[in-house]
């Protein structure tokens, strides 16, 4: 049984952790962040409804982000959603810049049809870049109508069923950054 429709844990990574975080992430390539479900060969770049840039992050590298993102989400969920989750394959470092007004539109998470194995359940955004360095960028949920901007502290991690629609609204002064994951289990029943 599902006991919330969202949940927040301030302070889950440290500002020296979300620093080290961002300068690892710089090593890798960034790429113009696409639309679509990742097993779509034909991936969509669509600048007037998401306008960030990505770079993958996978265990070699962030294998400490991996294991504590784990263990929170597992306290997150068994407090709150009651998932079966089993895999976090990867995490998005994501970039959303004043320079090309950074957003995301409305959307969800989830691609029914994408994996018949596997479906994304949990989606986990976590704030890297500290709130008084920009403006805008302000994570929404369609949960009542949340909007997140309270909940900008750097370190912050922000949970909710991938089915939920949410988006980033355009920044407007700065740069933020933030990493986002999807915790995967077996298809809903």
């Amino acid at each position: 049984m599902m006991k919330g429709e969202w949940a927040i844990w301030k302070n889950a990574f440290t500002p020296e952790e979300c620093a080290d975080i961002i300068k690892r992430g710089e090593k890798l390539t960034y790429q113009e962040a696409e639309l679509g479900p990742e097993s779509r060969e034909d991936k969509i770049v669509d600048k007037s409804y998401r306008r960030s840039k990505v770079r993958w992050m996978n265990r070699d590298i962030f294998d400490d982000v991996f294991d504590k993102m784990w263990k929170l989400t597992v306290t997150a969920n068994e407090q709150f959603f009651g998932f079966h989750i089993d895999r976090l394959r990867y995490m998005q470092l994501t970039e959303y810049d004043e320079v090309y007004k950074g957003e995301y539109k409305r959307h969800h998470d989830v691609f029914w049809l994408d994996n018949p194995e596997k479906q994304r359940k949990l989606s986990v955004v976590l704030q890297l870049t500290d709130k008084d360095t920009y403006s805008g960028g302000d994570l929404g949920l369609e949960v009542q109508g949340e909007s997140l901007t309270d909940h900008k502290d750097i370190g912050t991690v922000i949970w909710f069923p991938s089915w939920t629609p949410h988006w980033v609204t355009p920044v407007t002064k700065g740069r933020r950054n933030s990493i986002v994951c999807w915790f995967e289990g077996p298809h809903w029943k």
